[in-house]
């Protein structure tokens, strides 16, 4: 089944510029899980034609850093991986934007031409839940690399700016959503903060006030409660001021509105969660309220067998874990899982079930801190914090991005990318 390849040009994955009209195996996404699927093929699906990642993207982004790369911690090369090295030699790639799926005549809609398939892999990961429209216009989203690079810019500009132009609130990060992503934010902030006073050389010039605002009474609230103490504990320690309870209900220029309380703040960060991209919420298939896809126990579709839904897009009921959340932990066992799977049914060999390994999780609260559970055993503190980025390096997966990573780490005392 070779692709009809067109005239000039070569691929990020250094094959032919090709638009293939079918494959027998198409993976939409080069996250977490589609990467890791494409380094789990099976030799019967490593030759040419056989397998085809799209994505609208050549390169990757390792979001789970882009926190670090807000606050000049990380450089932004050091969580972008070309997608080349990641399936050269594996299978073929093309860029192009997924508009949609035709699942009764296996067909993948993309604005490159239709695809034809036997077996489909939708990976196309997580979008941020926005904020109401009215609150929209006066808040930061915080999702991809480019949302980090424009929090940087505007935390730099306001330190820069306040001593001239002192306000009330012009010092103040608001960051509304106590998720995952909002907390390690929030230390990230509290850590910056006592950089820039060092940096600036005078003790009396006040620091970042960062208002960390979650309309619920718990932190992380799918993880252990162990996590929501320790995060109150340590981010009490760094400064943050926590605010449980207190759901967004306005917003202007000047402040935010939460809990009935009107905080004033420049900057304001919106972190209230994720949901399943567009192209999986649109599919008439049963899902959740978070537009996840539900899976069997092969992480197919009920009624199309040949579709596997993997990562932030899929809900599996795990028999003894429950739903499983939309994490990387989830995705790197899955991406393996349906290669293999594939691999198997080709061979008409048996199907085991998809199991979820819970390896436990780690959450960053700042540089030199984490907390975390492997293996159901709770760690917090310096070896929680190298345990977090002895594993998010072990996912970085590019030689050189590991080398970048942790050479930023190594140095960030000497400096930080985009402050003074």
């Amino acid at each position: 089944m070779p692709p009809h390849a067109e005239h000039g040009g070569r691929d990020p994955a250094g094959g032919p510029l090709s638009a293939p009209t079918r494959a027998r195996l198409v993976v939409v996404g080069v996250g977490l899980a589609g990467t890791h699927l494409a380094r789990s093929l099976p030799p019967a699906l490593r030759r040419p034609g056989e397998v085809l990642v799209v994505d609208r993207s050549d390169r990757y982004v390792f979001a789970p850093l882009i926190h670090e790369v807000a606050v000049g911690r990380l450089h932004p090369d050091s969580v972008t991986l070309p997608v080349g090295p990641a399936l050269r030699g594996r299978c073929g790639f093309l860029r192009a934007e997924v508009t949609g799926v035709d699942l009764e005549g296996r067909l993948l809609l993309t604005s490159r031409g239709e695809i034809s398939y036997e077996h489909l892999v939708l990976a196309p990961g997580s979008e941020p839940v926005p904020p109401p429209r009215r609150l929209a216009p006066h808040f930061l989203p915080f999702h991809t690399l480019e949302d980090a690079l424009r929090l940087r810019e505007a935390l730099a500009a306001a330190w820069r700016e306040h001593p001239r132009n002192p306000v009330p609130g012009g010092l103040t990060v608001a960051v509304a959503g106590g998720g995952t992503t909002g907390v390690e934010l929030a230390a990230e902030l509290a850590a910056l903060s006592r950089y820039l006073r060092r940096r600036s050389g005078r003790r009396t010039r006040p620091g970042l006030r960062v208002v960390l605002l979650e309309a619920t009474g718990h932190l992380m609230g799918w993880l252990d409660p162990y996590f929501h103490r320790v995060a109150l504990e340590e981010l009490g320690r760094m400064g943050v001021e926590v605010r449980l309870h207190s759901p967004v209900e306005d917003a202007s220029e000047e402040g935010v509105l939460a809990g009935e309380k009107w905080l004033p703040a420049r900057v304001r960060v919106w972190t209230a969660g994720v949901r399943a991209s567009r192209l999986v919420r649109e599919l008439l298939v049963p899902q959740d309220s978070a537009g996840r896809a539900k899976v069997g126990t092969h992480l197919t579709l009920a009624g199309h067998p040949d579709v596997y839904v993997l990562g932030d897009a899929a809900l599996r009921e795990d028999p003894h874990a429950g739903p499983l959340p939309p994490t990387g932990s989830v995705a790197v066992q899955q991406g393996p899982y349906a290669a293999r799977d594939v691999g198997r049914r080709l061979r008409g060999s048996a199907r085991p079930p998809f199991r979820f390994v819970d390896r436990g999780y780690a959450v960053s609260l700042g540089p030199e801190n984490a907390v975390a559970s492997p293996f159901g055993r709770r760690m917090r503190g310096a070896p929680a914090q190298a345990l977090y980025r002895s594993v998010l390096l072990y996912y970085l997966r590019g030689r050189r991005q590991r080398l970048l990573a942790a050479s930023d780490w190594a140095m960030e005392r000497m400096g930080r990318l985009g402050f003074p």
